[in-house]
């Protein structure tokens, strides 16, 4: 869901004038993305609660920093992008894929080969093929597909290069293709 722009520096004035309960509209804007993220790098339903929390914390009190050259969702999920790295890199934890469900915005009516297949084998499947992939392929996937950030979004999300994103992007598509078509 594609947040209004206006409406959203419209809240985030409020908030910097002192009206803390305006926050509550860019969180329930945002707190998909962000558990998505979370979820993707941490594989953890209760480590990506927490760093989601952290994230929207963490934001709130960094708000006055926000200059508005960018989405505030993507200078939130370079937050929660961070805070998640952290966590990994503190808490040691292995990288294995993802746990958890994949995230709700799964365009459901894809055009495929397997239309035979019932939107619920279909999503099965294909979290089975993004379980496979790199974590950082798993969370450009996310962000790119189902979260239609563009390109420029993501490198200032991830701080990879703009050429890095496309060609792990290009080989992740191959991947699931390969994938997939491996599964039916």
């Amino acid at each position: 869901m594609q947040m209004d722009i206006n409406n959203e520096q419209t809240h985030i004035g409020m908030v910097l004038k002192g009206d803390s309960s305006a926050y509550r509209f860019l969180v329930e804007g945002n707190k998909k993305i962000v558990y998505s993220i979370a979820l993707r790098i941490l594989n953890n339903t209760e480590d990506a609660e927490d760093a989601t929390q952290e994230s929207f914390i963490k934001a709130y009190h960094q708000l006055h920093t926000f200059k508005g050259k960018s989405k505030f969702s993507t200078w939130l999920c370079t937050i929660a992008y961070r805070i998640c790295l952290s966590k990994l890199k503190t808490n040691s934890f292995e990288n294995n894929g993802i746990d958890g469900e994949l995230a709700e915005s799964y365009p459901g009516n894809m055009n495929t080969p397997y239309e035979e297949l019932t939107e619920k084998e279909q999503t099965m499947l294909v979290k089975e093929a993004i379980e496979k992939l790199p974590k950082i392929d798993t969370l450009l996937i996310t962000l790119y597909y189902f979260n239609e950030n563009s390109i420029n979004e993501i490198e200032e999300i991830t701080g990879l290069t703009a050429s890095n994103i496309k060609i792990k992007l290009f080989r992740a598509r191959k991947i699931l293709e390969h994938d997939l078509k491996f599964l039916m």
